[in-house]
């Protein structure tokens, strides 16, 4: 029978899984206390949590949220980094504090719900960040945009310089 402090577990971590975008697994055996709460809010500055939790109740909560690929991943002390909002950004910040702990070890995680390897989470870094494809995103749709007011532009100022001229020749023969 479970206990109400390991259901409420289960329901937080179900709740994290099913919002973020990126979940991170990795062992974090030898850490400080220390350590940890630095990766913390490192990571609660871009919008994402580091979580330890037991494996069993990690496993449970893959299965209700329907990402049961992680799995495989969930052996021995287990912390688990949930990216909510900006994927590229929130892997970046974890890639960074890897290079630099040596005791901080990927061992892979879920893009959605499709599994990652460890590897993997080098080539999510390379991925535009939110604020990038927007941009993107933007900039492709202004440019048709421009052309048009460029060509309608054109059109009107060529209107009015065969106006003008045409002013210019009625003005000047009625003086002359």
């Amino acid at each position: 029978m479970p206990t109400q402090r390991k259901v409420e577990i289960v329901s937080e971590l179900t709740d994290k899984m099913q919002r973020s975008q990126l979940a991170i697994i990795a062992d974090y055996r030898g850490m400080t206390v220390a350590e940890m709460t630095d990766l913390r809010n490192t990571l609660r500055a871009n919008n994402a949590e580091l979580v330890v939790a037991k494996n069993t109740l990690l496993t449970l909560a893959a299965r209700e949220t329907g990402r049961e690929a992680i799995e495989p991943l969930l052996a021995g002390p287990t912390a688990i980094a949930f990216v909510y909002d900006d994927v590229a950004k929130g892997a970046k910040v974890l890639n960074d504090y890897i290079k630099g702990s040596q005791k901080f070890k990927l061992r892979g995680g879920l893009l959605g719900t499709s599994a990652i390897q460890a590897e993997g989470l080098e080539a999510v870094t390379k991925l535009p960040t939110r604020e990038q494809a927007l941009a993107g995103v933007v900039g492709s749709v202004a440019a048709p945009v421009a052309g048009v007011v460029g060509v309608i532009n054109a059109a009107v100022s060529n209107v009015l310089y065969v106006l003008q001229a045409r002013i210019d020749q009625l003005g000047g023969e009625a003086t002359a």
